[in-house]
């Protein structure tokens, strides 16, 4: 039975390497290539290539490390580990542009205004 969870462990490893080595630089090279302006237009063709370039580059890092944790394969964990860091360091720094370029809220009342037929809510009145 140990062989047997040991093959499986080194065939969901290996699909992890081949999926973040190969597929994933290749999913981002598509969706840049979709989304590459022509003629001065802009476009979002590309944003579905990329998603998936951002989950799988999240994912098969977490999977690789749950998994080379699992079997005790140190240097597999370590390989995975400094994966699993550089796309949270990667997507934090998206989460920070996007915090830092969000559009802002929209203007409330910036004076008193008093309604007829109730009582006023204004500071002092």
């Amino acid at each position: 039975m140990g062989e047997v969870r040991t093959l499986w462990a080194s065939v969901v490893l290996a699909l992890c390497v081949v999926g973040l080595l190969l597929v994933v630089p290749f999913l981002v090279l598509q969706g840049f290539l979709a989304s590459f302006p022509v003629f001065g237009t802009s476009t979002h063709e590309g944003d579905g290539y990329l998603t998936w370039a951002a989950w799988l580059g999240a994912g098969l890092p977490l999977v690789g490390v749950v998994v080379a944790a699992a079997t005790r394969r140190r240097g597999w964990t370590w390989f995975f580990g400094i994966c699993l860091l550089v796309a949270i360091a990667v997507a934090g720094m998206n989460w920070a542009y996007h915090v830092r370029h969000a559009p802002p809220a929209p203007p409330g009342p910036r004076h008193c205004v008093e309604r007829s037929g109730g009582g006023t809510e204004c500071p002092g009145g």
